[in-house]
């Protein structure tokens, strides 16, 4: 059996692929933009996320 874990984080998203031992079988990240819509404030499109994820073969 595989497990997959997801790092949704400030300007990357992060997957690892491990086997039941434990043992890494594969790691991808990818980053995505932030917007600054105001001084002070940062933000992140969800779509941005799923478009990255959805291209993971």
């Amino acid at each position: 059996m595989l497990y997959i874990g997801i790092d949704l984080g400030t300007s990357a998203c992060k997957l690892l692929l491990v086997d039941e031992a434990g043992t890494v079988c594969n790691e991808v990240s990818k980053e995505y933009p932030l917007a600054f819509p105001q001084p002070g404030w940062s933000e992140q499109n969800p779509e941005d996320w799923w478009r990255w994820m959805s291209t993971i073969r």
